[in-house]
């Protein structure tokens, strides 16, 4: 091994296929680290090429030569909500965890750590607002159970001495993302084709909590150096709270339409043919359509907000909290891909 293999940290990245991941790995490239990714399927044709990649499934496969000469890990690897049954939840986010975190420990291990998720808080039972990291999570679906299941096995082993951290973000938007937000979007798009002057939103605000990927990567590569981080959770949520009204007023800007509060918009099976033309003529349905229309503003949560002191008393800070601005770089960002129509 060179002297330069031993001070340069060595970062594995879990749940590569994921947008989040393919953020992380060129950031950390980016900022001098070794980096080995993982993923069930082949290696991304997108994968930086500075970057190893090594196929696993962290549920069935050894994973000792995943995690040799690795100091650090980046755990994003789960299944979510929209594609799995619940035993496939629990398997792949709780014992795809217990055994990474095994065989990681058996290494040069510094830091692991772990993308969880504010889904924990659950939404049913009112908690002390705004909800602090030390509340007893209360989880009310089976994502987040999961989650919060994962989330025990990273501290057991961080009570017996493993140097770990967890990350519990909020829905998460930005390039590369196709659901939630991106589905707002994609709808969106879909009535500025179908020729509508104004994008309808339900006549009842309601309050969003959205983070941009690249403060979550920055808030990654500053945990995973801050002395004050290991053996703590942190919330990651830059504190601005937009309504479902702002929200359609930043997508209806970006498509050169007006809002109209209280309207209903497309029905679905018309949304679908529109959405259908669009894929005909040459877009990629790389977003997820969703049957409910503009589903992301139609959530409540009565434990929607967050405390952020935890996060900012290590010194972080969040760049990305112009939304309006971030969300047209994103829709420029999709017309590019072809994730969207060009032409509007």
């Amino acid at each position: 091994m060179t002297d330069s293999q031993t001070t340069t940290p060595f970062a594995l990245v879990t749940g590569t296929t994921g947008f989040i991941a393919a953020r992380l790995v060129p950031a950390l490239i980016d900022d001098g680290w070794r980096v080995r990714a993982t993923g069930r399927r082949p290696r991304p044709d997108d994968l930086a090429d500075a970057a190893e990649y090594q196929p696993a499934d962290l549920v069935s496969d050894d994973l000792g030569g995943l995690c040799a000469g690795i100091t650090h890990v980046f755990h994003l690897a789960g299944a979510s909500s929209s594609k799995s049954t619940q035993e496939e939840m629990d398997r792949n986010n709780v014992d795809a965890t217990a055994r990474l975190l095994d065989a990681a420990g058996r290494g040069p291990l510094e830091r692991f750590l772990h993308m969880s998720s504010t889904s924990i808080y659950g939404e049913e039972k009112q908690l002390p607002i705004p909800v602090r990291e030390d509340v007893e999570p209360n989880a009310s679906r089976g994502y987040g159970k999961a989650k919060w299941g994962a989330e025990q096995e990273v501290w057991a082993r961080s009570r017996r001495g493993m140097p770990a951290v967890v990350l519990r973000p909020v829905t998460v938007y930005g390039p590369g993302a196709t659901k939630l937000l991106a589905s707002a979007i994609l709808d969106t798009a879909i009535e500025r084709a179908a020729g509508l002057p104004r994008l309808a939103v339900a006549a009842e605000p309601m309050e969003q909590r959205l983070l941009h990927v690249d403060d979550l990567i920055a808030a990654c590569l500053h945990l995973a150096r801050s002395p004050e981080a290991v053996g703590r959770a942190f919330n990651v949520v830059d504190g601005i709270y937009p309504s479902s009204h702002d929200v359609a007023e930043v997508l209806a800007d970006c498509f050169g339409m007006d809002v109209e509060v209280g309207g209903e918009g497309l029905d679905e099976d018309r949304r679908r043919t529109v959405h259908q033309h669009l894929v005909d003529q040459g877009m990629e349905p790389a977003i997820l359509f969703t049957p409910d229309r503009l589903r992301l503003m139609t959530k409540t949560n009565r434990n929607n907000r967050l405390s952020t002191e935890a996060l900012e008393s290590t010194g972080f800070r969040f760049t990305r909290t112009d939304f309006a601005a971030a969300v047209a770089d994103n829709v420029d960002w999709y017309r590019a891909k072809k994730w969207l129509p060009a032409d509007f």
